[in-house]
């Protein structure tokens, strides 16, 4: 049975998920975050025969995510609801997506890591800084244009969600810029934050600046102003240069990821 999560039932989410967060990190966040009151983001629970939870399932923005602690959910049941919600997509661990991944033919795969920071082994760049809101148009404006990073959002979408994160203290972005004509060098950011944890995203290089190490200079930078404020950092990773720069950095694989997008 799958049912609409409500007050009375969302501390059993909770419960359910307790210390195990870094594999649903964005449902467990957007939960902490804006609970049941944030008309983009609802929670199902899924229960097996013996009225316990075996999978919940979250949506913001029309993007779905999947957490299953056992990887016991009902399969069949869990695709046709998903069907019947028009899902354009749905991420989760590989060994949950793997369960229902026939049931959504045509929808194309994604495979990533799961990384966690577990100690800072790059420098920091002293010359990247955390963005203002007044810079959001032009960096929504690189990351729509990066091949790798804008398979499911545009312009429009980006740029909303960069300025309600900033300005709801839910995200930050920096930014390197070259000192000589100000353009963007690199950009990374986090897409989802609380105060014990943050996850980062949106890590690019400009094309003219590839190659030269700036982007693990500017992921470390703001990895090391999050771990200055306490948090945990985890990060999701997909290409090859992506997974040998994190792992540059000090991130360690924690777990994988799969994302089917129709």
């Amino acid at each position: 049975m799958i049912t609409k999560c409500n007050l009375q039932n969302i501390n059993q989410i909770y419960d359910y998920i307790a210390d195990d967060y870094q594999n649903c990190l964005y449902t467990y966040i957007d939960l902490v975050e804006y609970g049941l009151e944030n008309e983009n983001f609802n929670v199902w629970i899924q229960y097996n025969e013996s009225d316990e939870i075996c999978c919940v399932i979250s949506e913001y923005y029309g993007g779905f995510q999947i957490y299953s602690r056992d990887y016991d959910l009902i399969a069949d049941e869990l695709s046709e609801f998903l069907h019947e919600m028009d899902c354009e997509g749905v991420s989760g661990c590989k060994d949950s997506i793997d369960q229902i991944r026939d049931d959504f033919p045509g929808y194309r795969q994604t495979t990533g890591i799961i990384g966690k920071l577990e100690e800072l082994t790059y420098p920091p760049n002293p010359d990247a800084y955390s963005a203002s809101i007044d810079e959001m148009e032009e960096i929504a404006k690189i990351v729509s244009l990066n091949e790798n990073l804008s398979k499911h959002h545009t312009y429009e979408s980006l740029l909303k969600q960069f300025r309600e994160r900033k300005e709801d203290n839910f995200g930050r972005n920096f930014l390197l810029r070259d000192a000589e004509n100000g353009k963007i060098i690199c950009h990374a950011a986090t897409y989802a934050e609380i105060d014990n944890l943050g996850v980062i995203g949106g890590v690019l290089t400009t094309d003219d600046y590839r190659g030269k190490g700036y982007s693990k200079g500017t992921l470390s930078a703001i990895c090391s102003q999050l771990q200055s404020e306490g948090k945990d950092v985890f990060s999701k990773f997909i290409i090859p240069p992506a997974v040998r720069m994190h792992y540059g950095v000090g991130f360690k694989k924690v777990g994988d990821w799969i994302t089917l997008k129709k």
